[in-house]
């Protein structure tokens, strides 16, 4: 059950101005058009402000009061971040009592430290570490030699294999692979023969990856997720991939073996990269950009095969008009043709 404020309580506890009674009570969050009376609401997209006048909730979120809507405010000039904040008030996150749980299986060579948590189902293999506040969910596999840092989230199925190592404060959503052999095979005549995997993979410090997550093993070294990046679900990481800091990756993203991704990158959704490519230091791929070369500068791109945005829109806006110049082309071809045989007919 979540929690309750005041008015000047929540604005105190989020380091916000407020509008209104201090005393009002605030009981819940939720969006505008599911509050209701006793519930803080939020604005985060200007588009939204029409439906301000006409939710029940008993006071808003936003960057600023708003002329003409009846509500308390709680005024910040970043909603958008300071709504985390809200939510987590409201919702704190569920504590669980430390230690193994009966029925998980924690090998006698592996290390548990006493203050985490082991749920019923999970599995701590030989030589495995589990660190301070960290939490395994049912059905978690923890390989030989693999290390869990402190306050992580490893939510059920996650499996981690072999020697793979997660920082500090990682989030694993349910589903995420961690340390599969990478796609490495040979060509011999008329058949393949698999190359080991032998590598690894480092997850470093405030990672978050979401559900059915793979990231491959090295062949031979790390595959790595620099720290702070956040990756969403259903996103494919070859082997070898190295990312940096701090970047957000939306889902059904696929990065194909030993490509390097700089810092603060973002790529949309069904972006792909082939394998083998250097892309720079912020920057953002849009919406399904296929990337075939490296990309060194910083910058927004987009197409397949990428290009900068301003050129694949005008690449687009020249696409869109072909229909109407082949039609005034056919035109064109007729005009000539009467042309060349009323020339033809002439004595």
């Amino acid at each position: 059950m979540g929690r309750s404020f005041t008015l000047s309580e929540l604005a105190g506890q989020l380091g916000a101005s407020f509008q209104g009674d201090p005393q009002l009570a605030l009981r819940g969050i939720a969006p505008l058009s599911a509050a209701h009376e006793g519930d803080l609401t939020f604005i985060t997209n200007p588009r939204y402000l029409p439906e301000a006048k006409d939710t029940r909730a008993s006071a808003i979120l936003c960057e600023k009061a708003l002329p003409g809507v009846d509500k308390a405010f709680v005024v910040v000039p970043n909603p958008y971040l300071v709504l985390a904040k809200a939510i987590a008030l409201f919702h704190p996150a569920p504590r669980y009592a430390a230690g193994v749980r009966p029925g998980a299986v924690v090998d006698g060579a592996a290390s548990v430290d006493p203050a985490a948590v082991v749920f019923t189902g999970a599995t701590v293999s030989a030589g495995a570490k589990v660190g301070k506040g960290s939490v395994l969910f049912p059905g978690v596999f923890l390989g030989e030699g693999a290390e869990v840092g402190e306050d992580c989230l490893i939510y059920p199925n996650v499996t981690i294999r072999e020697n793979c190592r997660i920082g500090n404060r990682v989030i694993l959503q349910p589903g995420v692979v961690v340390g599969a052999d990478g796609f490495g095979f040979a060509r011999d005549k008329d058949k393949y023969v698999k190359i080991p995997q032998v590598g690894n993979v480092v997850i470093e410090d405030d990672v978050e990856l979401g559900a059915n997550v793979c990231v491959d093993r090295a062949v031979l070294g790390t595959t790595r997720i620099g720290q702070g990046t956040k990756l969403d679900n259903l996103i494919q990481v070859g082997h070898n991939v190295v990312i940096g800091k701090h970047g957000v990756i939306a889902a059904q993203t696929g990065i194909a073996g030993s490509t390097t991704v700089g810092d603060f990158t973002m790529m949309g959704g069904q972006v792909g990269l082939a394998g083998h490519l250097k892309i720079g230091d912020q920057v953002t791929l849009a919406t399904r950009t296929g990337v075939m070369e490296d990309i060194p500068d910083k910058g927004l791109y987009w197409g397949s095969p990428s290009a900068p945005m301003a050129e694949e829109m005008k690449n687009v806006a020249a696409y869109r008009q072909l229909p109407q110049l082949l039609k005034r082309l056919r035109q064109l071809e007729k005009i000539v043709e009467k042309i060349q045989g009323s020339e033809k007919r002439e004595p």
